[in-house]
């Protein structure tokens, strides 16, 4: 069982800063985003260590910052019958809609796992504390003091005692399910009254019960998540060196970049990027390169794409996702992979996601049966195709140079080099989506 009391520093990201980079949280985050079910800890381990590079006491830590930053809340269940120890399972806090969740079908799902669990443990709660009543409420008084015998206990190596194991797990549901109910005053919500008699001191009522940590909205949640990326960008940042005439002679001296180029660069990857711009590649292409990148990825236009409206966006998508299922050519809708892709790239959600905004709209049928493993599948690969379209439309003006496949393939691994270069923590989840597409379309392996 994981251990109660999460490791805190001055900022948890340091803890992980050493070994975590800023695209590895992103595959991480992306992947939690919307994550509607619960997630056992071996599950979460291997989301978290997606690319088998990490030790488990590093996969440890980077749970221990999640936890502290409230994306995951951490709930208790028995484990096989026979043993006296609990098992860990964690719940995502991360929506693509933080501002508005109750739309989604992740965060409904969610609470009604949790309104399940709750219900099954007020009985089983009530049946080991020796009450008649079943369906009483839980007291958070008493709920606190079975944490912190269970806590004293298990430090001490003890044998917990039935009734502070079920009220650890009563209290890390609470916990879960506060997060989850995202409300000011989560107290006088009905259903929560249903399982639990809260009668704290104002003072206490937004303190968690297992971490006494403040809960957080998922709004600042959220938040919490973009100043973690922020945090881990900074610290993979170049360090400054001391000298800046050696620096500048340095640069001088080693490399020619063109002047439209060079203010185009931004100043935390240029020193990173030199080598590349004076290979004969980059100096032959990597100007028309950064032109054709500059204006996929403009703020003013990501901004424009940004606040399309959903339904206008929707009278493409759906059209062209027809004509996929019916085995026909799309390579005559440019213009149309050229919106969908531009819209998708400037937002910061998931295929799951975009599926149930675009696709699933007016259907009769649950998200949940729609989203099934073949009709994900083909939906990606739609996806893919409407993307490789749009890569090949873009780039265009390079791909009608070269010719060869090994020199398609350089020209596929410069490109996506030069958007992690320039982008950095900047990439969407789409834009992520836009990498491997590019790395497909060059028969380049992704970890």
């Amino acid at each position: 069982m994981g251990d109660l009391e999460i490791i805190h520093s001055a900022n948890p990201v340091d803890d992980v800063s050493e070994f975590l980079d800023v695209p590895s949280f992103n595959k991480i985050i992306n992947k939690l985003t919307d994550y509607a079910e619960i997630i056992s800890e071996g599950k979460l381990a291997g989301i978290i260590n997606f690319n088998y590079t990490l030790t488990s006491t590093q996969t440890n830590r980077i749970i221990e910052m999640l936890l502290a930053m409230q994306s995951v809340s951490r709930i208790y269940t028995l484990a096989l019958k026979g043993s006296r120890d609990l098992e860990s399972e964690y719940i995502s806090n991360i929506f693509s809609d933080p501002s508005g969740p109750d739309g989604l079908s992740s965060y409904l799902n969610l609470r009604n796992l949790l309104e399940n669990r709750l219900s099954h443990q007020t009985q089983q709660y009530n049946m080991n504390m020796g009450k008649n009543n079943t369906t009483m409420a839980m007291p958070l008084n008493e709920l606190r003091g079975h944490v912190k015998t269970f806590i004293d206990l298990s430090k001490n190596q003890v044998t917990v005692s039935n009734k502070a194991q079920h009220g650890i797990i009563a209290a890390s549901l609470h916990d879960a399910y506060v997060i989850i109910l995202n409300r000011t005053e989560y107290w006088n919500d009905k259903t929560y009254m249903k399982f639990f008699f809260n009668d704290d001191d104002p003072s206490r009522r937004d303190h968690l019960l297992v971490s006494k940590e403040i809960r957080l909205s998922i709004f600042l949640i959220s938040k919490n998540i973009e100043d973690a990326r922020e945090r881990l960008s900074r610290a993979m940042a170049p360090k400054p060196i001391p000298s800046k005439r050696a620096v500048t002679e340095s640069v001088e001296a080693e490399t020619d970049i063109p002047p439209a180029l060079e203010k185009s660069q931004d100043p935390r990857s240029r020193a990173f990027t030199d080598k590349m711009l004076l290979t004969p590649f980059g100096k032959q292409y990597g100007l028309k390169i950064d032109e054709i990148l500059n204006e996929i990825f403009s703020p003013v236009k990501e901004k424009t794409n940004r606040n399309l409206p959903e339904d206008s966006i929707r009278e493409v998508i759906v059209p062209l996702f027809e004509l996929y299922r019916n085995s026909a050519p799309m390579n005559d809708y440019r213009d149309e992979c050229r919106t969908i892709v531009n819209y998708l790239i400037s937002q910061d959600f998931s295929v799951k996601t975009m599926a149930e905004k675009f696709l699933h709209a007016n259907k009769k049928e649950p998200f949940i049966k729609f989203f099934s493993e073949p009709n994900k599948y083909r939906i990606e690969d739609f996806l893919t195709r409407v993307f490789n379209i749009y890569f090949e439309t873009e780039f265009e003006p390079i791909f009608r140079i070269i010719k060869s496949l090994d020199m398609k393939k350089f020209a596929c691994a410069y490109i996506m080099k030069r958007i992690y270069l320039t982008r950095g923590d900047n990439i969407t989840n789409f834009g992520y989506f836009f990498i491997r597409t590019i790395a497909k379309t060059g028969g380049i392996k992704m970890l």
